[in-house]
């Protein structure tokens, strides 16, 4: 056993040992973590192509400072409010997915975050989000709240807001304020949505022990207090299968955090810093707890930015985007190709070279080890981004 991991182990288990028995009994499931950036992520912001000159070209105000980006391969290099991940970049346990995006989007925000739940093409529109299809070809799992709970937004829809979890007959949950549910650890108690499927159990469900104390530090802003809770889940409720948080402004609105269509620079470094801290707050709790090698985390949003800068230092909807997946069991590396840097109208650019369909296939096949067939319209096969 090589040393850190064996410190790590060694770490861990006294507090594995002082867990409530629901999270000793309940049998662990090779959890997901999903991380919605709501709104539309810059990627070329985010995984800046520093060398590019054209990079300065085209985003005069709001191009990060070659001398300030994290400069990662000789073209490439993170954000410097991304620092925290950086370190488990630098560890081998984070996927830098490069150019993913679902080919033909609308660059509507409805329509496109539809087609990121549900895996649909442009002229398709299933009723069944493609999580859902992946659990439900899984047995329930033993002793869990629900299949899936969600932490703060999930959706915008009203009519069926469990966004990737949306129809189906498995159990969701959605607990609006993480603090609310770390208080009072009843579901019935918190503000909350739940599907059909988890509606009749909502009343029955039994109040969670307190949370377990944790060495590990998170940050104060609700994207933090959201992972603050999804750890506490993790770790009291061992059989849940799907997790999901939301990166939005402060206010609750998105275009304070990663939806920039003007004063970029005033609120995306903003947004990027709660979220590389809010992150490495998830690998630290899920290492103390003992589930980082249990535990699948991805990022993903309705689409990305435009190569272009607009009129008012911001940017406006694009098409391929940048996404990371991490976790005790992900091959660090990278994958894909970054979008190229092109002189297009405000709104597109250049499209995806990894279709996002392929990253849920990983998830359902090669982390979950279900069947794919039908998953999808078409076979996508999965991304070479885990250890066996």
């Amino acid at each position: 056993m090589r040393r850190r991991r064996f410190l790590e182990t060694l770490a861990t288990a006294p507090f594995a040992m002082s867990l409530p028995a629901l999270a000793q009994s309940a049998k662990p499931s090779r959890l997901l973590v999903l991380v919605y950036l709501h709104g539309g992520n810059d990627n070329f912001n985010t995984w800046i192509p520093y060398a590019d000159a054209a990079y300065r070209d085209l985003r005069p105000t709001i191009a990060v400072p070659r001398d300030a980006v994290l400069k990662v391969t000789e073209r490439q290099g993170f954000h410097p409010a991304l620092a925290p991940l950086a370190r488990i970049w630098e560890r081998g346990e984070l996927a830098i997915v490069q150019g993913i995006g679902i080919p033909g989007i609308t660059q509507q925000h409805y329509r496109d975050s539809e087609m990121a739940f549900t895996g649909a093409s442009p002229d398709e529109y299933p009723t069944v989000g493609w999580a859902m299809k992946a659990l439900s070809r899984l047995s329930p799992p033993e002793g869990a709240l629900a299949d899936a709970v969600a932490f703060d937004l999930l959706d915008i829809r009203e009519s069926d807001p469990m966004g990737p979890f949306r129809g189906g007959t498995r159990p969701v949950i959605q607990i609006h304020h993480p603090d609310e549910w770390m208080a009072k650890r009843r579901v019935a108690d918190c503000v909350h949505d739940a599907n059909a499927a988890a509606q009749p159990l909502v009343a029955s469900l039994p109040a969670l022990p307190a949370a377990a104390p944790l060495r590990t530090t998170f940050p104060s802003d609700q994207f933090g207090r959201a992972i603050r809770a999804a750890v506490d889940m993790a770790a009291t409720d061992r059989g849940v299968r799907a997790l999901h948080v939301t990166l939005n402004g402060e206010d609750g609105d998105k275009h304070h955090s990663v939806d920039n269509h003007w004063e970029q620079n005033k609120y995306h470094p903003d947004a990027l810093a709660r979220l590389a801290a809010g992150l490495a707050a998830l690998r630290e709790g899920l290492v103390e707890i003992g589930r980082w090698d249990e535990t699948l985390v991805v990022t993903y949003d309705e689409f990305g930015r435009s190569p272009v800068e607009n009129g008012k230092a911001g940017t406006h909807h694009g098409n391929a985007s940048v996404h990371f997946a991490m976790g005790g069991r992900v091959k660090g590396g990278l994958v894909g190709e970054p979008p190229k840097l092109m002189r297009v109208h405000l709104i597109g650019g250049p499209e995806p070279v990894i279709d996002t369909r392929r990253l849920w296939s990983t998830v359902a096949s090669s982390w979950w080890g279900v069947d794919t067939r039908d998953l999808f319209t078409d076979r996508h096969a999965p991304l070479d981004i885990l250890r066996t």
